[in-house]
């Protein structure tokens, strides 16, 4: 009997958790997820594609790291960037088999203009955002974006489709020359 394919995750967050136990779980049935604490080697608010996608590598390089004998290593890192437009939400990830490692991104959310000045000078998303909702510790439930859509879509939504989008490139090795 083959061993069920195993997945280490750069965080124990349970809206990080779900996403990534949902893709690997659809490509890999049985497939275990497993969550760890590691650094990410950026802000607590990265900002600017560049920085929150270091964020990703360096979290799903240290979580392969942590348990090499895991199949994938897989980093999420939540972002901001600005723009003339305004303050947007995004999300990095990264996805290494110890060797190689891929990227993808999550879609675009703008933030509104005053959670946008708070970023702007400093402050971190998650307790910005506890502050306007009236909620405790949202990015470790339906997040920002769960909030602002009204619940239509969740952080696990959007995180979801950036881990799929990171994982083509393995799941199609023959057409990226891998």
């Amino acid at each position: 009997m083959t061993p069920a394919l195993s997945v280490v995750l750069g965080s124990t967050n349970p809206a990080k958790l779900k996403p990534v136990q949902a893709v690997f779980g659809d490509l890999y049935p049985g497939a275990r997820v497993t969550g760890v604490n590691v650094p990410s080697g950026v802000p607590e608010q990265p900002v600017g594609e560049e920085e929150t996608l270091a964020g990703a590598v360096n979290r799903a390089r240290a979580a392969h790291a942590a348990l090499p004998d895991a199949t994938y290593g897989v980093g999420l890192e939540g972002g901001v960037r600005f723009d003339a437009s305004g303050c947007w939400l995004f999300g990095a990830v990264a996805v290494t088999d110890g060797t190689r490692c891929e990227v993808g991104r999550t879609a675009e959310l703008r933030l509104p203009p005053q959670v946008a000045s708070r970023l702007r000078a400093g402050e971190e998303l998650g307790p910005v955002m506890d502050a306007l909702s009236g909620q405790h510790n949202i990015k470790q439930k339906a997040g920002t974006v769960g909030f602002l859509t009204g619940g239509l879509l969740s952080r696990a939504d959007v995180w979801q489709m950036g881990l799929t989008l990171a994982m083509a490139p393995f799941l199609n090795a023959d057409l990226f020359g891998r």
